[in-house]
């Protein structure tokens, strides 16, 4: 099982902020990180996990009202005010720029309307080939729109729903997706489910591990990744932990 990133290290470093991924890529033994997309006022694809900057910047309102110039402009460290560099709201081009060289990339696509999706995957895709991540990189989203729109546009590439996995209904649906991946939920996947996924070709992402139980249990349910706030702290219980 391979450890991953949760929006670079949320709990060790500014999430999802350039700083924040490098500190993240610097950490021996990391495999990758995931992180989130949206679109900016001017149509760029931005690296924020919530539909406003409220909780992470020192300013307020919806994503999707600031250009990109603005939302790089804010100060997103309210998790770490007292963190040396400044950080602001990054594009996915400035994040990617760092984060190339590392072996896994998990970009999730946030849930939008139908119209805003059709233009978040191009420039998603076309960000991913220019920066020559395409090998690496597995595009999640809950929003089966987005991985609709992906199976479209391309049907070839690596993507994953993420959902409970509770009910066979989700691996049916993520299959029907043509998803290569099941991103499942660390406590409320069944073993039986994630076998069934597996038997289906489908690798595993079994998330969030913040506690050494909870990689155990990632290890339990046999995950190919896990991914984690807190990466500094488990990547020491890495092997330990390994059945």
């Amino acid at each position: 099982m391979r450890l991953l990133g949760h929006r670079g290290a949320q709990g060790e470093a500014p999430e999802s902020t350039v700083p924040g991924f490098i500190y993240a890529s610097c950490l021996p033994g990391l495999a990758g990180v995931e992180f989130d997309v949206q679109l900016s006022k001017d149509g760029q694809l931005v690296v924020i996990h919530d539909e406003t900057v409220d909780r992470t910047t020192n300013a307020v309102g919806p994503v999707a009202e600031f250009t990109a110039a603005e939302l790089a402009a804010l100060d997103a460290r309210a998790a770490f005010p007292d963190w040396p560099e400044t950080c602001g709201v990054p594009t996915l081009d400035q994040v990617l720029t760092v984060v190339r060289d590392m072996p896994v990339l998990q970009i999730e696509i946030k849930h939008d309307t139908p119209e805003r999706l059709e233009r978040v995957v191009p420039v998603l895709l076309r960000a991913i080939r220019d920066h020559g991540v395409e090998q690496q990189t597995v595009i999640i989203s809950f929003d089966p729109i987005a991985l609709e729109i992906l199976s479209r546009v391309a049907p070839y590439g690596r993507r994953s729903l993420i959902g409970n996995y509770d009910t066979p209904a989700w691996l049916d649906r993520a299959r029907a997706l043509g998803c290569t991946q099941a991103n499942v939920a660390l406590h409320k996947t069944p073993p039986e489910f994630a076998v069934a996924a597996q038997r289906a070709g489908l690798t595993i992402d079994a998330s969030l591990a913040d506690t050494p139980a909870d990689l155990a249990h990632a290890h339990a349910l046999r995950a190919d990744y896990t991914t984690t706030n807190y990466p500094a702290k488990l990547l020491p219980l890495m092997a330990d932990q390994a059945p």
